[in-house]
């Protein structure tokens, strides 16, 4: 079961684009999580993980989007898991 998570701002537009591809294309089984860089534990989790900007989307704690991301080359990335 894959973890993905999507670190996010909520003032970003392209992150509520990203979101809504991920939501439709999620396989069943994975666990989303999504996190706030505007607060300061999602900023740490981020710094943590070398993720300096957003949106952001990573796959088992592995960083495989940065920027805007199109509805097919999510389908790709997930269906090659």
């Amino acid at each position: 079961m894959p973890l993905i998570e999507l670190f996010y701002s909520d003032t970003c537009p392209d992150c509520h684009m990203v979101r809504e591809h991920l939501m439709k294309l999620m396989p069943k089984d994975a666990k989303f999580k999504e996190i706030n860089i505007g607060y300061p534990e999602g900023r740490g989790y981020a710094a943590s993980l070398g993720i300096m900007s957003v949106p952001t989307v990573a796959i088992d704690k592995e960083v495989v989007f940065v920027g805007y991301v199109d509805k097919d080359e999510i389908e790709q990335e997930l269906k090659s898991r």
